[in-house]
């Protein structure tokens, strides 16, 4: 979805729905982990750094920022951008590979005494990428992948100061980025058995972060 869809989404609301008097906005950020399983990608690094066991869960780095406009007294809709980043080493090659996840959100806000209880999901288009680095020859090959995902998460925020908020997020992520290309198109492949890669992962989390109430 392109910056200008986003932008006339986001005026469409604020001329729609006239914000809460207690706040207008959010703006969070937040760092945590994510704990998923890729099968494509883990059946891809067993056969070539062998470190990793096909069918198994692994972890992941996540960075998230957001931010929010209420529609409503307990209605949010909002934009984030999450950053997933690992890498498997072994057998003369350094593999690196991240995802870039930006989501349009929707979200259920109930309000407590000093704290919100958010609870709701989004769908964004993401990309991923993996680098290759062949060790012994300083060669790297990188390839890129992008397709639909979808978050559901829920989060309690409790209040620090007067408008600062400690928050603390949980989510499910179901990502189906596609087949890893070269820029000339040519597939990431399995080396025994030619199996095309996939970035495809499902996965849960948990991270904590700081909130600022406009």
């Amino acid at each position: 979805m392109s910056k200008h869809i986003i932008g006339l989404i986001l005026i469409f609301v604020a001329a729609s729905s006239p914000p809460t008097e207690a706040q207008d906005f959010s703006g969070a950020a937040s760092v945590g982990i994510e704990y998923y399983d890729a099968p494509s990608l883990s059946q891809y690094f067993s056969a070539t750094t062998g470190n990793q066991t096909p069918g198994t869960y692994t972890t992941s780095v996540q960075l998230e920022a957001a931010v929010e406009y209420f529609v409503a007294t307990d209605w949010a809709l909002g934009i984030e951008y999450a950053y997933l980043t690992n890498q498997s080493n072994g057998n003369g090659l350094q593999i690196g590979y991240s995802y870039s996840l930006p989501t349009i959100t929707v979200r259920r806000v109930v309000t407590g005494d000093n704290y919100y209880l958010r609870f709701g999901g989004g769908i964004g288009y993401h990309f991923s990428s993996l680098g290759q680095d062949v060790l012994a020859y300083g060669s790297t090959t990188n390839y890129s992948s992008s397709g639909l995902g979808l978050k559901f998460d829920a989060a309690l925020d409790s209040k620090l100061g007067e408008n600062l908020y400690a928050r603390v997020d949980a989510d499910a992520r179901a990502e189906f980025t596609g087949i890893l290309k070269t820029k000339d198109g040519t597939p990431l492949r399995i080396a025994v058995t030619s199996a095309e890669v996939n970035s495809d992962f499902s996965g849960v989390g948990i991270a904590l972060g700081l909130v600022y109430y406009f």
